[in-house]
């Protein structure tokens, strides 16, 4: 122990002394923490500019343009005369999407009512959904009040008694606030990035300058000194993650459903594999190069195959092998299962999963130290 305590001082004195690492533990988490609350602080998408073609011009069209209108998340900008101008504004994106009415809007033509267009831009997924429900919601709404409204004026009965009838009900999120979700992915996806950067820094500094024998001489070496070099990153990175935690769920709100507690140590864990892991592959393969070059790669790319952002049920064989190969992986399984509410039990083998990474990285860590010595 007195070994971890000389190498824990002996790196927090670095760190101190280090502007690019205190510019790392402090100022980047700080900083990305306040521009993603401030960003998703609003938590849904309001006022996405849409224009309208109204081609008909009739009190029935006039209430479908009031009903769009009327949605919160939408913003009629442009009351446009025809669709190529519409088009045209979509392309310079002046809008995100349009609605065409066309001009024979509610009448009968060959047995069917003309269709009510919607175009939107889906190259931006999360934009294009919400504007495809909201702009749906709407018309369908006032579509089908209009069309029972028509029957009964013909003396036709109108009655849904026997429709089937759907509910639906939205599950933990129901504002479907991007709050809740996106920083439940972005923050601990920052932090393993981070953690794994700075494994690779804090070894490759001491390794690659020819200051071993400094630091085992100063230190005592062996793998209580290398847990000790760890442990000022893991307690820094751990502060910011409960900050992360406090922030959501005690100032913002978001209930955690399951153990707080056991989902903050499983971040913990998630944040010390990253630092195990990076320092491993810098000591066994000599080049810091090499560590930043693959921490960048299974850290960076940790999110887009984590299955929180991108589906990963149906995927090809290979991006499934590399999605359960990544710890980040295993953390946010647990993490959503814990927002959610599951038992403990259900998470017992993603955590176990993430002190293995520990373990293996701290082993591989001492051996590439000693076979460097």
């Amino acid at each position: 122990m007195s070994r971890a305590a000389a190498a824990a001082r002996r790196e927090l004195q670095a760190i101190l002394r280090s502007p690019p690492l205190l510019t790392a533990l402090f100022l980047v988490p700080g900083f990305a923490i306040l521009l993603i609350a401030a960003m998703l602080s609003r938590g849904a998408l309001e006022a996405l500019p849409v224009a309208l073609v109204d081609a008909a011009e009739t009190q029935t069209s006039r209430a479908l343009v009031s009903a769009i209108s009327a949605q919160s998340g939408l913003s009629v900008t442009a009351a446009l005369a025809s669709e190529a101008e519409a088009d045209a504004q979509l392309r310079q994106g002046h809008v995100w999407a349009y609605v065409v009415i066309p001009s024979d809007y509610g009448k009968i033509s060959s047995g069917q009512l003309a269709p009510v267009r919607i175009a939107y831009n889906a190259t931006y997924l999360s934009v294009g959904s919400v504007l495809e429900r909201d702009i749906s919601r709407a018309v369908t709404g006032v579509v089908t009040e209009q069309a029972m409204a028509a029957a009964e004026r013909r003396g036709l009965q109108v009655s849904d008694a026997r429709l089937p009838q759907v509910q639906v009900h939205v599950l933990f999120n129901p504002e479907a606030s991007f709050e809740w979700y996106l920083q439940a992915l972005i923050q601990p996806a920052m932090l393993h990035l981070l953690a794994a950067c700075l494994g690779v820094y804090a070894v490759g500094r001491e390794f690659e300058d020819g200051m071993l024998e400094r630091w085992r001489r100063e230190t005592g070496g062996g793998m209580m000194a290398l847990l000790g070099k760890f442990v000022p990153y893991l307690v820094i990175l751990s502060l910011w993650a409960a900050a992360w935690m406090v922030w959501l769920v005690g100032f913002r709100g978001w209930r955690m459903g399951g153990s707080l507690a056991f989902t903050y140590g499983a971040q913990v864990m998630m944040l010390a594999a990253s630092l195990a892991l990076s320092a491993a592959i810098t000591l066994v393969s000599r080049r810091s190069g090499l560590g930043f070059s693959a921490s960048a790669f299974y850290a960076g790319s940790a999110l887009a195959y984590s299955g929180g952002s991108l589906p990963i049920k149906g995927a090809p064989s290979v991006v499934v092998w590399w999605s359960e190969a990544l710890p980040f992986t295993h953390y946010l399984r647990l993490q959503m299962d814990q927002f959610l509410g599951s038992p403990l039990a259900v998470d017992l083998w993603p955590a176990a999963l993430l002190l293995i990474y520990v373990l293996v990285g701290i082993a591989f860590s001492f051996w590439g130290a000693e076979r460097r010595a």
